[in-house]
């Protein structure tokens, strides 16, 4: 017998054993209650000292437990252990894929926010790619009361929180148009909750118009998704379209992070706007 056919050998038996591992894991995983040594043997046709063996393995590993006087099997906490480190994509992934659609079909910039204390921050953004655009940047932060994402966060809060966030917030000017005023941004918040659209009309960058509306796991709030176009091009007709589009790319990202996973929001720190 060579050397190579020695290796053959040897990696078919290791991949044999391993199939036969994954084989008691996958049948006590459907099962629905804890499961007998010959329920195993008859099930899976693995051969008794093999099958004693590799339950023993598992057992030893963590990966199986024995239930009861009679020393059925189940699956044990390791598995558990895995299975919580399991990861779906990031939450940037999952939304990069949806705003280089919604740019795509606009040309206009788009970012998802979240809420990161008082501030609004940007977690992922496509920039249009017309002459005249506004850019944003993963970890950019804008006050809540100056941006549209940010009023989104404000419309959305428990009433404890906005009432705490509305005794304690300082709103200074960063442009002329900017809320100055917490009269004026109760009713604007009050106003987005009926419309379900928030709006910031050069109130954070002199030019530009931001349109947001909220993304949801049911009635948990995820995040803000937001157009960013030069006030010149938002006109009452575009700004329809572009209502009808965030409402349903809304409600499609909603979905896809809720199936990603379950897990906070990653943000990045990358160029922090303070």
């Amino acid at each position: 017998m060579n050397l190579f056919t020695t290796m053959k050998s040897t990696g078919s038996q290791s991949v044999k054993s391993a199939d036969r591992t994954l084989d008691i894991l996958e049948f006590l995983a459907e099962a629905p209650e804890p499961v007998s040594f010959s329920q195993l043997l008859s099930g899976l046709k693995i051969p008794r000292s093999s099958l004693f063996h590799l339950l023993n393995n598992l057992l030893s590993r963590g990966y199986l437990v024995q239930d009861g006087p009679n020393g059925r099997y189940c699956l044990g906490g390791k598995v558990m252990q895995l299975a919580s480190r399991v990861r779906g994509p990031s939450v940037e992934v999952v939304v990069t894929r949806f705003l280089r659609q919604l740019s795509a079909e606009f040309n206009e910039t788009s970012a998802f926010y979240v809420q990161s204390g008082d501030a609004a921050e940007v977690v992922a953004s496509i920039s249009s790619s017309q002459a005249l655009t506004y850019t944003m940047k993963a970890g950019e932060r804008a006050p809540l009361y100056a941006v549209s994402g940010g009023k989104i966060m404000l419309a959305c809060m428990p009433q404890e929180q906005i009432r705490s966030y509305m005794e304690n917030v300082r709103l200074e000017a960063i442009t002329p148009q900017t809320i100055t005023s917490i009269t004026r941004l109760r009713k604007e918040i009050a106003a987005v909750r009926r419309e379900g659209f928030a709006y910031s009309r050069e109130e954070f960058t002199p030019g530009i118009t931001g349109l947001a509306v909220a993304v949801l796991d049911g009635t948990h709030f995820l995040g803000a998704l937001n157009l960013a176009v030069p006030t010149v091009r938002f006109t009452p007709e575009q700004d329809a379209k572009f209502r009808r589009r965030m409402v349903s790319a809304a409600t499609a990202l909603g979905h896809a992070l809720a199936g990603a996973h379950r897990m906070p929001v990653r943000i990045p720190r990358k160029n922090p706007r303070e």
